[in-house]
């Protein structure tokens, strides 16, 4: 009788897993079961759909049964539900879609359950035109509500802002999801309005990098409600109002409940599998969990953290798929025979939480730690800004970019980065990534051997600039300073001379208050206006001025003088953070 292996979910991680069990061992028998109508979708482009930049909604589709079973001779089961596993019999109960049971052996069992949606205790919350977007029958249910509520929905996108039946949406959330379905919902002519508990948008990344997305928003028509969650959801002359836990009232057509996701693990509890710390299934590096006969994979499990050296859960596609086809991979060459410390076997070797998102043409990505992460985690860590184009400047389409940068202080070795601007932002965050997988410092940086040609880069990349100023700054050769810094200094007994290197005419159209006006080709000859016996703190648009000025007064024997990183225009986007906390 042929072994079997029964895959538990059919999305992400199962189908990988699946596939990759069969091209690995063509003798076993592997049952894909998936509680959803379908396999294998692409629920990230989810949103995508929903405002028409995917027009097809069979494009949401990567993979289909029929195609499973002919290409991979898998037999997949939709609509049925695994409600128990037997591990000492290795039998799982599943509910048939007739609503009947039947129990399966299995020789290995693969679980891929994903994550469940979080659910806040929000008085009112179950309504009708309240939706979350994790599934096909999420979108479906949004878009057939939309085309109720106002026939011309069910036309055409149309981009212009002014409809003749104007729908309101109300995103409950400010992370991946609900910052996508905004833009989405934008795109489709909704007034919408983004609502989210935190005082920034999107918290896997650091506030300075995200407050660009909320500017975007708002430029782009869009509401922004930030530190203020919606408390309860009521009627109200007709209509339906969430009520923010300040008392504002808004009322909305369409409901988003986007506020995240936690992982599945109730079958896996009931059955007695290990969970780690996070909650989700604890998993070693080839997804076996505590059941030798079970392996774990995706978003309701655990990963090493490649910084942190810890277990985290962060649930995302990319790692999914690759655990997915770690798992199937050890589960198939386990009823191959394969010895347990077979070189062929696969291992998963952690994250770094690698993400990106576009919200209104602004990108941010990220990977590794943020500035946030690392206090909490007590992790010490540098910090370097920089910014820089996209491509070439004289080329056309130009782009600026921030970055910012962890490194160890002790070794210069990255920790993280995060990236908002426009084009280019995706391949400098993964030039990082590999570059933290590959326990590169910044040192490393400023040897990197990236393409050049005008369309596509500049001579020195924003990446490359950041290794230079990063390592300029841990030889002690251009000291730096970050704006949060600055303003504590500012507020200290002992507060910095500020000298804008800029030109006469830039300082004033506007410049931090108490800066001397210096531009940088004037400071040889005006070296008797900075101060001598005060700490000194240069800065300019972006940062390259003044750290040229800087070189000029270390050069001259003046001693505790450093570089604002990120200039200027950083601290436009450190000014609304100020307020906010201030308020």
């Amino acid at each position: 009788m042929r072994k079997r292996i029964i895959v538990v979910g059919g999305v992400a991680a199962g189908a990988s897993a699946a596939a990759k069990a069969r091209r690995l061992n063509e003798d076993v028998e592997i049952v894909l079961i998936e509680a959803g109508p379908y396999i294998s979708f692409a629920n990230c482009g989810l949103p995508y759909y929903i405002g028409g930049e995917i027009a097809e909604r069979n494009r949401l589709f990567v993979t289909t049964p029929k195609l499973f079973a002919d290409r991979f001779d898998v037999e997949v089961r939709l609509k049925t539900h695994v409600v128990a596993i037997d591990r000492e019999r290795q039998v799982v109960t599943v509910g048939l879609p007739d609503g009947a049971s039947e129990e399966i052996k299995y020789d290995r069992l693969v679980l891929a359950t994903g994550t469940l949606g979080v659910v806040p205790p929000i008085d009112g919350l179950h309504r009708r035109n309240i939706f979350t977007v994790r599934t096909v029958p999420d979108v479906d249910a949004i878009m057939a509500y939309l085309a109720e509520i106002c026939p011309s929905e069910s036309e055409t996108v149309a981009a212009e802002v002014a409809r003749e039946c104007r729908l309101r949406a109300v995103i409950i959330g400010g992370g991946y999801i609900g910052l996508e379905t905004a833009e989405q919902l934008l795109r489709r002519g909704l007034k919408v309005t983004v609502v989210e508990l935190m005082d920034q948008l999107m918290l896997a990344v650091d506030p300075e990098v995200a407050e660009p997305l909320r500017v975007g928003l708002v430029k782009t028509g869009c509401e922004v409600i930030l530190g203020d969650g919606v408390g309860r959801i009521v009627e109200k002359n007709g209509e339906t109002v969430a009520v923010t836990a300040s008392g504002r009232e808004l009322p909305f057509d369409l409901g988003i409940l986007a506020v995240g996701v936690k992982p599945n693990v109730e079958l896996a509890m009931a059955a007695g599998i290990a969970l780690g710390e996070t909650g989700a299934i604890q998993v070693d590096q080839f997804q076996r969990t505590s059941d030798p006969a079970i392996f774990a994979a995706g978003d309701n499990c655990e990963a090493l953290h490649l910084v942190l050296n810890r277990p985290v859960n962060i649930p995302l596609a990319g790692p999914a798929n690759k655990a997915g086809r770690v798992a199937g991979a050890n589960a198939a060459m386990d009823l191959a025979g394969r010895a347990k410390d077979d070189p062929r076997r696969l291992r998963f070797r952690g994250v770094l939480g690698t993400a990106i998102v576009r919200v209104c043409d602004t990108v941010v990505g990220v990977t590794g730690l943020t500035e946030s992460q690392a206090h909490l985690e007590g992790v010490e860590a540098d910090i370097m800004y920089m910014i820089a184009l996209s491509h070439a400047g004289y080329y056309p389409g130009a782009e600026q970019m921030l970055l910012k940068l962890l490194y160890s202080p002790k070794d210069g070795r990255l920790l993280g980065a995060q990236i908002v601007g426009g084009s280019g932002v995706d391949k400098r965050i993964d030039v990082l990534s590999t570059a933290i997988m590959g326990g590169m410092a910044v040192e490393d940086l400023e040897q990197l051997d990236l393409c050049y040609a005008p369309p596509f880069g500049s001579a020195r990349d924003l990446v490359v600039l950041a290794g230079f100023a990063a390592a300029n700054a841990r030889r002690g050769q251009a000291p730096t300073i970050t704006p949060a810094e600055m303003f504590a200094e500012i507020a200290g007994e002992n507060p910095p001379v500020l000298i804008d290197t800029r030109s006469a005419r830039e300082y004033a159209l506007g410049h931090l208050e108490g800066a001397v006006n210096i531009p940088v080709d004037q400071l040889r000859c005006r070296m008797d206006e900075v101060p001598s016996d005060r700490p000194v703190v240069t800065y300019c648009a972006i940062g390259y001025r003044s750290y040229v000025s800087q070189r000029v007064l270390m050069g001259k024997g003046r001693t505790n003088v450093r570089n604002l990183l990120g200039g200027y225009r950083l601290i436009q986007q450190f000014e609304p953070l100020k307020q906010r906390t201030a308020s």
